[in-house]
C-alpha cells in the first residue's frame, strides 16, 4: 500500500511537469510562430489580459514564497502579512509614473529608454546589472524547491535541480513568450489548487481560523503594528511598507519581464487592468501562504519540528507540514510538491526569456554592426537561455551556503535592484536628471550595497550576526526526542530585540533587509541628482520619456507637440531620441 501510494505521488508529479513541457513543444512545433523577434518576446502582441495577469502571478509567486512565507510568518510572527497598503502605495504610482512611459514607447527592451533618456553606456550598464542579478536570483528559484522535493523523496538534490532546469530551458528555449505566459498560467492554478488545499486541510487540522489565530495571538505572533522606527529591528511596521513599496516598484514598475508581458497587450488600458489584477492576485497568495505559517505553528506549538530534529532547519518545515497533513490522500503530496516545483519553473523560464531578450536587444544589436534575419535572432535568443540555464544550475552548489529563504532572496535582490530603480526614476520624474548624475547614482547605489549585503551575508554565514525567532516550545514532544542544542549566542551582544550580533560587525551591516531595495533607491537617486545639479547641462529632453503627471508641469501642450517634432540635436554628447517609436 505504501508503495502505491508513492507511485501516486510520483505520476501526480510527473503529469504536472509533463503538461508544461507539452504547452512549449506546442507553441514552438505545432504553432510555429517562434521564429521572430516580437514573436519570441512579445508574442505577436496579441496576448490577453487573462493569460497575462495569470503568468506574473506565477512568474512572482515562486517557490521561495510558497516556501519562504510559511517559515518567515512560522519563525517570526505575521508583522511581514502588512502587504495591502503598500502594494496600493506601489500599485498608484506605476499605473500613473511607469506603465504609461513604457506602454506608449512600446520597447521591446526596457533599457533602451535609459538610452533614449541619458545615453548607450547607462543602458548597456544597467542592462548589464539587472542580467547579473538574474543570475544570481534564478540559483534561489531553483533550489528552494529542490530542496523541499528532496526532503519528500529522497532524491539526490542537485539531480532533481537538473531535472527542473532541463523542462524549463526546453520549453522557454522552444516556446518563447507564448509558451511561458500560457506554462505559466497552467502553473498557477495547479499552485492555487494544491495551497487551497493544503490551507483547508490544516484548518480541519487545528480545528478553524479561530482556533489559529487564537494559538498565534495567545503566544505572541500575531503582529501587525510594530511601530517602532528603527531601521535596524527586523521587521516592523515601517520596514516592511517601505520596504514593500520599493520592492514592488521594481519588481512590477521596471522590471523588464513584467514591462515586456504589458507591451505585449493590445491596448494600455488591457495593460493597466492586468497589473491591478496581478497586484490583487499576488497579495493574495502571499495572504493565504502566510496563514498557512500560522497553521502550521498552531500545530506544532507544543512540539517545534526543528528543535525536535524532524527537519533540518525552519526552510523545510512546509514539506514536513504537507507530508502530515496529506499523506493518508494519495496524490496530494505529489499535487503540492508539484505546485512548488511549477512556481519555480514559471519563475525561472519567465526570467530566461526576459534576459534572453534583454541581452540580446542590448549586448548583441548594440555590438554588432551586422543586420541578422529574424530567424538568426531568435536563434541567438534561445541560445542564450540555455546557457544562462546552465550557468545558474552551477550556482546553485554555491546558493546551498547562504541561510534564510525569504531574507536570501530579498538580499541578493538589494544588491541591484536598489541601482536600477534609481536610474529609471532619475530618468521618468527628474527632466533636470543627466547622464553623468544617472551614472553616478547608479555606480554608487550598486557599490554600497554590495559592500553591505556581502559583509551581512558574510556575518550570518559565520555566525556573527543572528536574529531573535519567536518563542517555540517542546513540552509536547515524545519522552526519547533527542533534540538540537539552544542557539549560541555567546561571544554576540543583543544589539536590539531581534538582533545579536558580533562587536565586530559594523552597525551598518545590521540594517533591516527589507530596507535594502530602499537604501539602495535612495543613495542613487540622492547623488545622481546632486551630482546632476553640480554639473548641469541644456540638453533638451523629449517629453514622451518623462512621467505624464512631470509633464505637465513641465511642457505646456503647444511646446510639446513641438518637442514632438523636433529633429535630434547633440548635446551632452547625447542625441535627443529620433526614433520612430518616439
Amino acid at each position: 500500500m505504501v508503495e502505491l501510494n508513492w507511485m501516486v505521488e510520483y505520476v501526480t508529479f510527473a503529469v504536472m511537469l509533463g503538461l508544461s513541457t507539452a504547452v512549449g513543444l506546442y507553441y514552438g512545433c505545432v504553432d510555429g510562430k517562434q521564429n521572430t523577434v516580437s514573436e519570441y518576446f512579445l508574442g505577436g502582441k496579441r496576448m490577453s489580459v487573462f493569460p497575462i495577469t495569470m503568468s506574473l502571478i506565477a512568474s512572482h509567486i515562486s517557490g521561495i514564497t510558497l516556501l519562504g512565507i510559511p517559515s518567515e510568518v512560522y519563525s517570526y510572527g505575521t508583522q511581514l502579512l502588512i502587504l495591502g497598503l503598500p502594494n496600493a502605495i506601489a500599485l498608484v504610482a506605476i499605473i500613473y509614473v511607469y506603465l504609461p512611459v513604457f506602454y506608449e514607447l512600446q520597447l521591446t527592451s526596457v533599457y533602451e529608454y535609459l538610452e533614449y533618456r541619458f545615453d548607450a553606456n547607462i543602458r548597456g550598464l544597467s542592462s548589464l546589472i539587472f542580467a547579473i542579478s538574474l543570475i544570481l536570483y534564478i540559483p534561489v528559484v531553483i533550489y528552494i524547491p529542490a530542496l523541499a522535493f528532496n526532503q519528500i523523496t529522497g532524491l539526490d538534490i542537485h539531480l532533481v535541480t537538473i531535472i527542473m532546469c532541463a523542462i524549463c530551458i526546453v520549453y522557454t528555449t522552444v516556446g518563447g513568450l507564448k509558451a511561458v505566459v500560457w506554462t505559466d498560467a497552467i502553473q498557477s492554478v495547479i499552485t492555487a489548487i494544491s495551497v487551497v488545499i493544503v490551507t483547508v486541510l490544516g484548518l480541519i487540522e487545528v480545528g478553524g481560523i479561530g482556533n489559529t489565530i487564537r494559538d498565534n495571538q495567545e503566544n505572541g505572533r500575531l503582529e501587525f503594528f510594530k511601530m517602532d522606527p528603527d531601521p535596524f529591528l527586523r521587521n516592523t511596521f515601517w520596514t516592511i511598507n517601505v520596504g514593500t513599496i520599493f520592492g514592488t516598484i521594481t519588481m512590477f514598475g521596471i522590471h523588464p519581464g513584467t514591462v515586456q508581458r504589458f507591451v505585449s497587450l493590445p491596448t494600455h488600458d488591457k495593460a493597466r487592468k492586468s497589473l491591478i489584477y496581478f497586484l490583487i492576485g499576488a497579495s493574495s497568495v502571499m495572504t493565504v501562504t502566510g496563514i498557512i505559517g500560522m497553521i502550521i505553528y498552531s500545530m506544532y506549538k507544543d512540539c517545534d519540528p526543528v528543535k525536535a530534529n524532524y527537519v533540518k532547519s525552519d526552510g523545510n518545515i512546509l514539506p514536513y507540514y504537507i507530508m502530515d497533513v496529506a499523506a493518508k490522500y494519495p496524490g496530494l503530496t505529489g499535487l503540492f510538491i508539484s505546485g512548488i516545483v511549477n512556481a519555480a519553473l514559471s519563475t525561472m523560464s519567465a526570467q530566461l526569456n526576459t534576459v534572453s531578450g534583454t541581452i540580446y536587444e542590448d549586448f548583441v544589436v548594440k555590438m554588432t554592426t551586422v543586420r541578422v534575419s529574424d530567424s538568426t535572432a531568435s536563434i541567438i535568443m534561445k541560445s542564450t537561455v540555455v546557457i544562462i540555464g546552465c550557468i545558474c544550475v552551477g550556482l546553485v552548489f554555491i546558493v546551498e551556503k547562504l541561510k534564510g529563504i525569504l531574507q536570501m532572496a530579498i538580499s541578493l535582490g538589494g544588491v541591484t535592484n536598489g541601482a536600477i530603480m534609481s536610474v529609471f526614476t532619475l530618468g521618468i520624474c527628474f527632466p533636470r536628471a543627466n547622464t553623468r548624475g544617472a551614472m553616478c547614482g547608479m555606480l554608487a547605489s550598486l557599490g554600497i550595497m554590495t559592500w553591505i549585503v556581502a559583509a551581512a551575508q558574510n556575518a550570518i554565514i559565520n555566525n556573527e550576526l543572528k536574529f531573535v525567532q519567536k518563542d517555540i516550545s517542546v513540552v509536547g514532544c515524545p519522552a526519547n526526542t533527542t533534540f538540537k542544542n539552544q542557539t549560541d549566542y555567546s561571544g554576540l551582544y543583543r544589539m536590539n530585540e531581534d538582533v545579536y550580533v558580533s562587536p565586530d560587525v559594523w552597525k551598518i551591516y545590521t540594517v533591516s533587509y527589507m530596507h535594502y531595495n530602499t537604501l539602495g533607491s535612495l543613495i542613487g537617486i540622492t547623488i545622481g541628482l546632486v551630482v546632476s545639479y553640480l554639473f548641469p547641462t541644456d540638453r533638451k529632453i523629449d517629453s514622451k520619456l518623462l512621467a505624464p503627471c512631470i509633464r505637465k508641469f513641465v511642457y505646456s501642450e503647444r511646446s510639446e507637440q513641438k518637442k514632438f517634432n523636433r529633429k535630434a540635436s547633440m548635446t551632452d554628447g547625447n542625441p535627443v531620441v529620433q526614433d520612430s517609436k518616439l
